[in-house]
This record gives structure tokens, C-alpha cells and sequence, in this order.
């Protein structure tokens, strides 16, 4: 039996409670004040949880895999219909001229890789920077929205046109004079940007409605998917289960061997 008068006293909370030395709350208190962890290092407090962007404004600025994924469908959307038009085009100048000849003083070939990929890169470039850090396509978002942010992606795009246009304008300008800087940095990428920014807002769509799509819905639902929420009423399994007392095994009582009586 445990003696009384030996009490527990605050000190002691690490044999009757958790099982490790815990200190008071005063010299916690106190020891927080002089900037003192329990590892010796300082206090830092727990930092606040980052906010999402909001999907309802056509600016969210911040970087994640879904808007990195819907920026770079709707970039390929629009760079798969420009790769379309330009071979259909080629196709049938190659009917006259050869599919390696030249129309116009330029190869064929070459004219369609810089129609395509060359010339119309600074646009694919800015749009994509744009969806993916500035205007992400994300599927929260609605689809007004998604269309505005397409619209803002593809101004991006054309002021990197315009962007490019002054270096070459300023080139040209030497023997063309200022006619050739208003051609490149105003007109050109107007008129490049303006049938590409209407491609982006039908790729944009094409993306939002991917990266919005139910997956796994093959087999058995997952989780996430409709009708799998569970009732509020339901009760989930224990995961722990209580621990029986150990069963006394019984043992004959021992007798004691002795002298008969009487003797």
C-alpha cells in the first residue's frame, strides 16, 4: 500500500501522467519569455495559412500545378490549330510549286515552321506566362471568369508582340524609316494577336472543362466523386479497440504434507 502522505506535486507529472518530464507552467511561461525553446532554439509562431486566390477576380496572382497543366493546354490548343491551318496551306501551295520548292522566293517548308512556331512565339510565350502566374484557368473558377482571364493571356501575348516589334522596328527603321516601327511594335502584333486571342478563349474553354472533369469514375467511385459523400449519421469504425483485462488462470490450492495425527 502506497504510503498517504506522498502526494504527486508538479514535478511529478511525468511518472503519473505522459510518461515524460513535463515542466510547470510558470517555467514554460518564463523560459518562453527569454526567447528559449525546448530544443534552445527560439520561438517562432506558427505561420498563417496561405490564401488561395480568389477564383471569382481576373487576377490570382501565386503558382500551382493545375493553372501551370490549364495554361499549358491552352497554349497547345492554339499552337495545334495554327500547326493545322499552316499544313493545310502548304499542302496546297506544294501542289504547284513541290512540297520542297520555293513560292515567292522562300521554301515552303521553311515559310510554314516560321508562320507557325517562329513568328507567333512571343504571343504562346506571354499567354502562357500570363495563365500560369497571373490569370491561372482553374476549375473553381466560372466560366465568364475563365473567358476574361483568356482575354487578359492573350493581351499578354500581344504585348510581347509589341515587345519584340520595337527591337525589330528599330532595325528596320534604319532603312525604312518610322513607317517600319509603327508596322511592327502597332499593326503586326494587333494583327497576329487579335485571331490568336480568339483561339485562346476557345483552347481556355477546352481546358477548363479538362482540368474540371470527374476522374476514376470507372469501377467503384472514389472519393470526391458525386453520390460518395458519406451520411451525416454515419459512424465511423473504432480504430482502436479496448484492451481486455488478463483472464486469472485458475490454480488448486496447495495442501500441506504432514505426520499423520497420533503419531
Amino acid at each position: 500500500m502506497a504510503n498517504p502522505e506522498h502526494r504527486p506535486q508538479p514535478d511529478d507529472r511525468g511518472y503519473y501522467g505522459a510518461g515524460w518530464q513535463q515542466q510547470p507552467p510558470q517555467q514554460y511561461a518564463q523560459q518562453q519569455q527569454r526567447g528559449g525553446g525546448p530544443a534552445g532554439g527560439g520561438y517562432h509562431p506558427p505561420r498563417p495559412p496561405r490564401r488561395a486566390g480568389d477564383p471569382t477576380r481576373a487576377f490570382a496572382p501565386g503558382a500551382s500545378g493545375a493553372a501551370v497543366a490549364g495554361a499549358a493546354i491552352a497554349v497547345v490548343g492554339v499552337l495545334a490549330v495554327q500547326a493545322l491551318s499552316g499544313l493545310i496551306g502548304m499542302i496546297g501551295t506544294s501542289l504547284y510549286v513541290g512540297p520542297f520548292g520555293s513560292y515567292g522566293g522562300h521554301s515552303v517548308v521553311l515559310s510554314f515552321a516560321t508562320a507557325v512556331f517562329l513568328t507567333p512565339f512571343p504571343f504562346y510565350a506571354g499567354a502562357f506566362l500570363a495563365l500560369a502566374f497571373l490569370t491561372p484557368i482553374t476549375r473553381r473558377s466560372p466560366l465568364p471568369v475563365v473567358l476574361l482571364r483568356a482575354v487578359l493571356g492573350g493581351a499578354a501575348g500581344t504585348l510581347a508582340l509589341a515587345l519584340v516589334g520595337i527591337v525589330t522596328g528599330a532595325y528596320g527603321a534604319v532603312d525604312d524609316g518610322p513607317r517600319r516601327l509603327v508596322t511592327d511594335v502597332l499593326t503586326s502584333p494587333l494583327q497576329r494577336g487579335v485571331p490568336l486571342t480568339a483561339m485562346l478563349l476557345a483552347a481556355a474553354t477546352v481546358a477548363w472543362l479538362w482540368l474540371g472533369r470527374p476522374r476514376g469514375r470507372t469501377g467503384r467511385p472514389g472519393s470526391g466523386t458525386p453520390g460518395t459523400v458519406r451520411p451525416a449519421d454515419a459512424v465511423p469504425p473504432a480504430t482502436v479497440q479496448p484492451q481486455q483485462p488478463p483472464a486469472q488462470q485458475w490454480a488448486p490450492p496447495q495442501q500441506q504434507w504432514g505426520p499423520p495425527p497420533g503419531r
